[in-house]
């Protein structure tokens, strides 16, 4: 008899924890922005799916989560994130983000993104510091933060060419227009490889490295533990590094 009442316990704490995982399963809604950003993320009538999209469905295969991914451009996305119209900026890190209303809460990290200086290749310098640009243009985003050169713009030691996303970057650079310009390591030797441009566009080594995080809406906090198990456990077992090494 006591046997036959540990075995029903046994399995009545097997129902319940089963169902209190499932009741902590939501839908989450993860930003994307329009256009494209490869190898993060593709445009919506592209087939192909990115690194974002192939990381968080291998984070919901842990976690039991449905992921929602909500497409707008970026200035609009972040707002969104501060009214609580999408849950979670996918790769996020808190030096990007001091300056809003709503910073929200991090994950532990998952990657690294690495910053670059990418030239013209006519215009190239061995870059081994950020000072070797001052006096000079650089081309950046609107909207995006650079912590690095952010102090040399707001001094005037060097001087921001502002443009609406790191495509029109590229072309200004392809047109002689523009001679360097600051982007993300992966978008950059992506964009080379797709383009065959290897001989007329030049990246420098690294001039700032941020661990990529998931920030959640304030809302959401109660995901960032199993968010973090999910985390552990596709870095233990090398699910991230692939799916990353099929865009490279």
């Amino acid at each position: 008899m006591r046997l036959l009442a540990i075995c029903f316990i046994a399995v009545l704490f097997a129902i319940t924890s089963s169902s209190v995982e499932k009741v902590y399963a939501e839908t989450l809604r993860v930003m994307l922005h329009t256009g494209s950003f490869p190898p993060y993320y593709f445009s919506s009538d592209d087939p192909r799916t990115g690194i974002v999209q192939d990381v968080f469905n291998a984070f919901a295969k842990e976690t039991g989560d449905k992921i929602e991914f909500v497409r707008c451009p970026f200035n609009r996305s972040l707002r969104n994130f501060e009214s609580g119209d999408v849950d979670i900026e996918p790769m996020s890190n808190p030096a990007w983000r001091k300056n809003s209303k709503v910073l929200g809460v991090f994950s532990k990290p998952f990657a690294v993104s690495d910053a670059i200086v990418i030239f013209n290749a006519k215009k190239a310098v061995p870059l081994f510091s950020v000072e070797e640009l001052k006096n000079k243009t650089v081309g950046v985003v609107r909207g995006y933060v650079y912590p690095v050169f952010t102090p040399y713009f707001e001094s005037g030691e060097m001087y921001p060419h502002v443009l609406e996303n790191e495509n029109k970057l590229i072309q200004m650079l392809l047109a002689d227009r523009l001679d360097q310009a600051l982007m993300n390591k992966d978008f950059a030797l992506y964009q080379i490889k797709k383009l065959n441009m290897g001989d007329m566009l030049t990246v420098s080594r690294p001039y700032d490295s941020l661990d990529m995080m998931i920030r959640f809406h304030p809302s959401k906090r109660h995901a960032v533990p199993r968010f973090n198990k999910a985390i552990d456990k596709l870095l233990s077992d090398g699910t991230i590094e692939k799916i990353y090494d099929q865009y490279r």
